[in-house]
């Protein structure tokens, strides 16, 4: 495409970039905002007409984003026109990450990680939301997250940019993965596949977290194709400068691991683990890293400078005075026979008094449920400690059997904090201690890795950590994600459903779904309480007020619709009545149905009074809002 002066009612300022499209930045002459103006010339060939499907799906997509995450830029329009197919969106003014390193070649630690965090976390929105494209429900990955497709403007704000192509392209387009992605930033299974998914992002971040913190890429190569055999070489990259701090270290690596499974099973974890790298916490990278580490076998001191010809010349002297020497050997022999004996009676006495003191201290009565966390950290780190100390024991080691014991009393502890909560009628998450039940859970597991059960109560631990920390949407959303594969690592559980129960209630305000939760976790064996009785009266009222509220808006010439939306309310206060009377006195549901009866009778007047009168109240009184207790 040649020099551009106009497009429609947008005027071009300059020209941005080019790849598959042209990306211009122009003045909307009649909204009267800049705006980026992506054009594709319409041609026959097949890969145009794909790329237009593409960024057409894309600029739905990001829209549907940006209303449920503001960090999302916003597509204000697209089209076809003048011949070219057109996408406008929002205009973030600064610099790309990669014109940082460009400039700068390498950030310090913490800002790196700063900038990785957010990326996580606005990844997280993408990987757990569902959108509509033609009917039909989509995953939504970026799958093309690298330096140049991250902006950062002049107060460190962060935004993602490039939302069109790469995510809704797959293998089934014939085309190859260049056409997908930057094959710097793809992981070994998006090359041999060419399959997009969320772990192709979380792997892009890891390699723009590496370069970062080394001002080059973890795989280099002269040609693609050699490039794309050392991804899957399964080779580890190369070490990161001696400045980044070695916890960082431990992360990158996670991020990069050959194996899949090795790697963050998603943007949520991968954020966390950052977040504890900043706040100076113990990483889960840096905890498995440890637990793999091998000791040293240092040669002793002083054994170079010790004289191996002395003896010998000692030997010699000896040997010219055959009564002294026949003295020596029986005073040697009878040492090495005294020695043998101690051996032998001390190593046997010596190990079992260790194992007899180590199983008391790691033994089955360890209550670290009603321990502080600092007590279960400190003899995790004792257990760790005497692992590696007495590894070259290998089988004959004393700390063997402890691993069992000490097992069974982390996973205990969990358990004791989850049925506490699970049996409980406490609305309120911060009364129970979910960051002791992840830390045990977590050390469980590098005991016992395949432990289904133990991976399901991690993963439903952190996700009421994270909604805890974001319990209003678009973030409250993350925890979904730790909610889901709870349920997957553990299907026959109720926990998982309760848990999303009550975040479609009070997060995303939508009592159907939760409705849809509570029932199976009642046909897994789970008996439905008061707590979650007032969940559902709650989700009813939330839903009762949102129809007031729109027969309140409506216009007093549509008056069927009005009455259409007041009776909607009246449905959903009678349900919520149904559920909040027989638990009256319970948590808040007193104040809930004062509430109720307020919005009902507001209700009634609005039924008698199809024509808005002056001075009717546009908005009703501010309710007590339902999320402090979830905090």
């Amino acid at each position: 495409m040649g020099p551009l002066e106009n497009f429609g009612k947008y005027k071009v300022i300059r020209k941005l970039s080019r790849s598959m499209t042209d990306v211009y930045l122009a003045l909307d002459s009649e909204a009267n905002r800049t705006v980026v103006l992506k054009l594709i010339e319409h041609s026959r060939d097949d890969f145009t007409q794909l790329i237009m499907e593409a960024e057409a799906r894309g600029a739905q997509l990001q829209r549907q984003l940006h209303a449920s995450d503001e960090r999302i830029l916003e597509v204000y329009e697209w089209g076809e026109t003048g011949g070219c197919f057109f996408v406008a969106m929002e205009y973030f003014e600064g610099r790309t990450l990669a014109e940082i390193l460009k400039a700068e070649r390498v950030l310090e630690g913490r800002r790196a990680a700063r900038y990785a965090t957010e990326i996580c976390s606005q990844l997280g929105t993408l990987h757990t939301f569902t959108p509509q494209l033609n009917g039909r429900p989509t995953a939504v990955v970026h799958g093309d997250i690298k330096p140049s497709n991250i902006q950062l403007n002049a107060d460190d704000v962060l935004r993602l940019l490039d939302f069109g192509i790469a995510k809704v392209i797959t293998s089934t387009h014939n085309l190859t993965h260049h056409n997908l992605g930057s094959p710097s930033y793809c992981s070994p299974e998006r090359i041999s596949t060419s399959q997009v998914d969320p772990h192709a992002d979380l792997w892009a971040v890891g390699v723009s977290l590496y370069e970062m913190l080394a001002g080059t890429l973890p795989y280099q190569a002269p040609e693609t194709r050699k490039l794309e055999a050392l991804i899957q070489s399964r080779k580890p990259p190369g070490p990161l400068p001696d400045t980044c701090p070695p916890t960082l270290k431990a992360i990158v690596a996670k991020s990069l691991a050959p194996d899949m499974e090795e790697r963050y099973q998603s943007a949520a974890e991968f954020e966390s683990d950052l977040q504890c790298f900043l706040a100076n916490r113990v990483t889960v990278a840096e905890t498995e890293m440890q637990s793999k580490a091998k000791p040293t076998v240092e040669r002793p001191r002083g054994a170079a400078s010790v004289d191996v010809r002395k003896p010998i010349l000692v030997a010699k002297v000896k040997l010219q005075h055959k009564k002294a020497w026949d003295d020596l050997t029986n005073v040697t022999i009878a040492l090495l026979a005294g020695m043998l004996a101690g051996l032998i009676l001390f190593i046997p006495f010596s190990y079992f008094y260790r194992l007899s003191r180590l199983t008391q201290h790691f033994g089955a009565n360890r209550d670290y449920a009603h321990e502080e966390l600092q007590t279960v950290e400190n003899d995790w780190a004792l257990y760790k400690e005497l692992k590696q100390r007495n590894h070259f024991l290998r089988r004959f080691s004393p700390v063997n059997p402890l691993g069992e014991p000490l097992y069974q009393n982390l996973t205990t502890a969990a358990e004791s904090i989850l049925d506490g909560f699970r049996n409980s009628s406490d609305t309120r998450l911060s009364d129970f201690d979910w960051i002791k039940a992840s830390r045990c859970l977590q050390h469980a597991l590098e005991l016992h890795p395949y432990d289904a059960k133990a991976r399901s109560e991690l993963a439903l631990c952190n996700g009421y950590l994270k909604y805890q920390q974001y319990p209003k949407l678009p973030r409250a959303a993350l925890s979904i994600s730790y909610f889901q594969q709870a349920e997957s690592y553990n299907p026959r559980s109720p926990d998982s459903h309760l848990a999303l129960a009550r975040v479609y209630i009070y997060a995303f305000h939508n009592v159907g779904q939760a409705a849809a939760e509570l029932h199976q976790a009642e046909r897994l064996g789970y008996k439905l309480g008061p707590r979650e009785a007032e969940q559902q009266g709650d989700g009813y009222l939330f839903r009762a007020e949102s129809s007031l509220s729109r027969a309140r808006l409506t216009p007093p010439s549509a008056s069927a619709e009005r009455q259409r939306w007041l009776q909607l309310a009246s449905d959903d206060f009678e349900r919520a009545v149904k559920l909040y009377e027989p638990i009256a006195g319970f948590s808040k549901v007193n104040t809930n149905l004062e509430q109720l009866q307020q919005d009902r009778a507001e209700g009634a007047k609005l039924r008698l009074q199809p024509v808005r009168l002056a001075g009717t109240r546009t908005r009703f009184v501010q309710r007590p809002s339902f999320s402090h207790r979830w905090q």
